[in-house]
Parts: structure tokens; sequence; C-alpha cells
């Protein structure tokens, strides 16, 4: 298709896999419910879950780390993630074996 022909406030996505585009999104609704939950009064923020699963965020702030950087350890397998339908959480466990090898 011709970007000439492409209406105008469309996008055209290139060389993009499936999986890519679902975790681009995903990435971005944690991000913007996050910031709605933040935002409403009297949601607490759960530092120690009481499923003990962390989100990709609270995971990022115990490790100190940017998202970016605790994506590219769980590819590395630095970190052991576990998926839940799209969303990524990790355990207690995951974390502190990460901290384990990262210190090392």
């Amino acid at each position: 298709m011709d970007a000439n022909f492409l209406p105008p406030n469309s996008m055209l996505i290139q060389s993009v896999t499936m999986s890519d585009f679902e975790n681009m999104i995903s990435r971005l609704l944690d991000k913007k419910l996050s910031e709605v939950l933040e935002s409403i009064p009297g949601v607490e923020d759960h530092k120690s879950p009481s499923d003990g699963l962390y989100k990709r965020r609270e995971a990022a702030e115990k490790l100190r780390v940017s998202l970016v950087t605790l994506d590219a350890w769980t590819k590395a397998g630095i970190i052991n993630a576990r998926r839940i339908g799209g969303r990524i959480y990790y355990t207690e466990k995951d974390i502190n074996d990460a901290l384990k090898k990262v210190s090392k």
C-alpha cells in the first residue's frame, strides 16, 4: 500500500510481529491503567501484592531498573516471568533470584 493513499491520521506498521505488537499495546495499557489508578484517591499502592505477583512496573521499581532493562533481563533469562493472559508478572522469588544473578 502506498503511503500517498493512506488517510490522514492513519499509521502503516511494517516488520512487526503480532506478538511484538501485542506486547507494545499491553505495555501502553499497563502504563495508562496504572496512571488512572494512581490518580484515584483511596486506591492503595501495594508494594507487596497479596497474590504474590508483581506487575512489570512494580518489579522494575523493586529491582530499581527501567522497564526497558526489565524486558531485556527477561528476554536474556536473568529474571523469570509468568505470563497470565496478555500480562506479565514476576514473583518475589523471581525478583530475589535476579538480584543474586546481577550482583555476582
